[in-house]
């Protein structure tokens, strides 16, 4: 039987949704589907070497006109294959064709549904209405496609599972992303702690800054792209926080393996790998107390799970700081339950009752 993943990426730097792509590629034996793959890609994560891709080697325009073109595309592709994994919701039309499949969710498109309201609030003037009928249009559109095509879905989170039940009032299999634990190891405490995140609005980074900027003996590294609309915020930073833009693979084992602890607060984060990598590498966690940290992190053990405000943050941190080493064994313990052998056997065993419900 022949595999295929489909998603309208193009392969250009490894973030999580591209290894967490890869590693399902892997599990199955599947050919990845996507726009594009740069060369340089293969160079900085090896791994995709072992994973077959086939390029439609298409061009889209940026948001928002990527979402229209992504759809029309793969509702007009055809591919010789003979089941699909779906991975986003552009690819997701490719399912006009009647194939067996499994929808993997991250998320229902969080500014059709939980982030509606926030994101509308953003706008004035006629953008507002302008953008309250178009997100309407597409809200409807999304729930009759997923009501009329999408037989298996599968998602990250029991958060997102919830998601998509409240979004679409259907069930999904959680099938957690993975983490590979040979790649993470405890060299020592050093004296920065380590947050690894998109600097945009969804990862609430002005807590983190104003969190150290109540700690100015401490010091933060932040690695991660930063957005353009946000390098004003990040150039307004007290000195104690570092941002460090993208960096390599290489680069963030050893900011993972030399930190002191690790702090996330994206909003109600879908699941977030990164507290896992932290753990894995042995390192405490200090995560806001919603979304898909409530899965991972285990309050007291593995870290401490406070509000998403700077002095509940910069209480934890201190707490911790005192004494990181005492939750090493508990967080390489906690980690080891989402190794990519445990992720790869479940997936399996998933796919093969599909097939076999779908009798292919």
């Amino acid at each position: 039987m022949k595999i295929a993943l489909l998603t309208c990426r193009d392969f250009i730097i490894p973030g999580g949704a591209e290894r967490l792509e890869i590693d399902i590629a892997r599990a199955l034996d599947a050919t990845i589907v996507c726009l594009s793959v740069d060369s340089h890609f293969f160079q900085v994560y090896p791994i995709s070497q072992e994973v077959h891709f086939h390029q439609l080697k298409k061009k889209l325009p940026d948001e928002p006109l990527k979402q229209l073109f992504g759809m029309n595309m793969f509702r007009n592709v055809s591919l010789p294959y003979d089941f699909f994994i779906v991975m986003d919701d552009m690819a997701l039309r490719y399912l006009v064709h009647k194939v067996f499949h499994v929808y993997y969710m991250h998320t229902p498109r969080r500014v059709f549904y939980d982030m509606y309201y926030p994101s509308i609030n953003e706008l004035s003037g006629i953008k507002k209405p302008l953008m309250i009928s178009i997100l309407n249009l597409f809200r409807f559109l999304d729930q009759r496609f997923v009501k009329k095509y999408v037989t298996n879905i599968a998602c990250n989170s029991h958060n997102t599972r919830n998601r998509i039940w409240k979004t679409y009032q259907r069930d999904a299999k959680v099938l957690y992303p993975p983490v590979h634990l040979n790649e993470y190891h405890n060299f020592e405490y050093g004296d920065f702690w380590l947050s690894v995140t998109r600097v945009d609005k969804w990862k609430r980074i002005e807590l983190q800054i104003e969190t150290f900027r109540l700690l100015p003996s401490k010091k933060l590294i932040v690695a991660g792209k930063i957005y353009p609309r946000y390098e004003k915020i990040v150039n307004s930073a007290p000195k104690n926080v570092i941002f460090l833009n993208t960096v390599s693979d290489e680069r963030l084992f050893q900011l993972y393996s030399t930190c002191r602890g690790f702090i996330t607060t994206a909003i109600d984060e879908d699941f977030g790998i990164t507290p896992l990598e932290a753990m894995a590498s042995g390192k405490p966690v200090v995560a806001v107390k919603e979304g898909g940290y409530l899965e991972t992190v285990v309050d007291g053990m593995t870290g401490l799970l406070v509000g998403p405000e700077p002095e509940e943050i910069a209480s934890a941190i201190r707490k911790i700081d005192e004494n990181p080493e005492e939750f090493a064994s508990n967080c390489v313990h906690r980690a080891e339950l989402f190794d990519y052998h445990i992720f790869k056997d479940q997936l399996i065993t998933y796919v093969r009752t599909c097939i076999e419900n779908q009798n292919i």
